[in-house]
């Protein structure tokens, strides 16, 4: 599939809070929780998958045109409530629910609590796990412009992010997105009860690692395979921080394996 997504873009009151929502095309339900910078582009990936699921992306609250609620949400516990109000909004039992970076660390946060709602479950260089000797980089102690070369293994990425031009709408945004992450984050930035916890998610779960991720190194994708019963994982070679962008081909083809699996 070539052509782009056409995503209906709207503004839906979920619980209270107004949401940002965007959904494309028909089948099963696919939610996808995006990462700390949010939505800055709709991610080319969707297209090899709307043919065969409708899918959700959403501002988390707090994040691009959703509304803060900054009495509501003040740690990542707090999103499970609103997601299961969002899958009762749509009338959905169960989901597919994909996760890339602090959204993965939402997505299992999520499948802990609710496991009874999630089908399947895939993690993108998923955050939140503490590993004792393994050094993780803090994106706040870096500037902007060093930013987008930790994230991306092939240098070329990194500069089209870096020469972006953004509208003052979007530097707005990216500032209130990074706000709402260092406020979940500051204090708790890795869930320490997470080897615990892990073993209550009961999906059969996908766990896809860039093998020369600067963010999370790969020691942290293969704890969670270790720690989630039903976890298998996908190491991606000459690949960073995303995936879905640096290796969008093999990326989309092992999330489509690992959906169509009917195990």
């Amino acid at each position: 599939m070539n052509e782009t997504v056409h995503f209906k873009d709207e503004i839906v009151e979920i619980g209270d809070v107004k949401t940002h929502v965007y959904t494309a095309g028909e089948g099963e339900p696919l939610l996808w929780f995006h990462g700390a910078g949010g939505i800055t582009t709709i991610p080319e990936i969707f297209n090899e998958l709307v043919s065969a699921y409708k899918i959700y992306l959403i501002d988390h609250p707090g994040f691009g045109q959703s509304e803060k609620k900054e009495d509501r949400f003040t740690e990542f516990t707090d999103y499970n409530y609103f997601y299961r109000d969002f899958l009762d909004h749509y009338s959905l039992d169960k989901i597919n629910l994909v996760g890339h970076s602090m959204g993965g660390r939402m997505a299992l946060e999520f499948s802990i609590s609710h496991s009874h709602r999630v089908k399947k479950l895939i993690l993108i260089s998923a955050s939140g796990l503490y590993i004792e000797g393994v050094k993780r980089t803090d994106i706040f102690i870096h500037q902007p412009e060093k930013r987008p070369s930790l994230y991306f293994y092939n240098k070329q990425y990194a500069e089209e992010m870096l020469n972006q031009e953004k509208s003052e709408e979007e530097q707005s945004i990216e500032v209130k997105n990074l706000t709402m992450f260092a406020r979940l984050t500051w204090e708790k930035d890795d869930n320490r009860k997470f080897p615990f916890l892990l073993r209550y998610i009961t999906a059969p779960t996908c766990v896809i690692w860039g093998e020369n991720d600067q963010i999370l190194p790969v020691e942290h994708g293969k704890a969670f395979k270790k720690y989630i019963q039903k976890a298998e994982l996908h190491m991606i070679k000459n690949c960073g921080h995303i995936p879905q962008v640096e290796q969008k081909e093999q990326c989309t083809q092992i999330i489509k394996s690992f959906l169509e699996n009917s195990n």
